[in-house]
């Protein structure tokens, strides 16, 4: 029972976190709304972590949030803007805007050639990508979406391999 609730409260924190994050991955010209973001985001990070100890960084106004401490070296993540990310219970996630959709493609292709074997693979067209990719130590879920400015969307999580 133990296991099933921090499961639970686990997959809660990881579903406010992102809501969060994206309601607050916009971009404000006003400099009052700049500081209201920061302060409301360092507001939900710390509810977060105090309530469940999960190590969560959300970036609401696009100057780029950082990875979890803990972050596996293992676990590749593309050059761009990080704007959600987390560690819970020895599963990670990462939600960044890269430069373009090639960009996105690299990092996918950067599992592939460290040894990661595709699983499963998703294509929604010119809209987005997803991949599941797995080696013995991790399980990883790549995707990405195109943006209308040319940038991408990409999320990551990984997760331990069960053995």
């Amino acid at each position: 029972m133990i296991t099933s609730q921090r499961a639970l409260k686990n997959a809660i924190s990881i579903a406010l976190a992102a809501g969060i994050a994206v309601s607050l991955s916009g971009c404000f010209g006003n400099p009052l709304e700049r500081i209201t973001d920061g302060l409301i985001e360092g507001t939900v990070e710390n509810v977060i972590e105090g309530a469940t100890g999960v190590d969560v960084d959300v970036d609401g106004d696009g100057s780029g949030g950082s990875l979890p401490d803990s972050w596996p070296a293992e676990i590749p993540v593309p050059d761009g803007s990080i704007l959600f990310s987390l560690a819970a219970a020895g599963t990670y996630s990462a939600t960044l805007t890269v430069d373009s959709e090639d960009a996105a493609k690299a990092g996918y292709e950067k599992f592939v050639s460290n040894g990661y074997e595709v699983v499963s693979e998703i294509s929604l067209g010119d809209q987005g990508y997803a991949y599941g990719l797995s080696n013995p130590e991790w399980t990883v879920q790549y995707s990405w979406g195109a943006e209308d400015e040319g940038t991408a969307t990409v999320n990551i999580t990984a997760s331990p391999t069960e053995g």
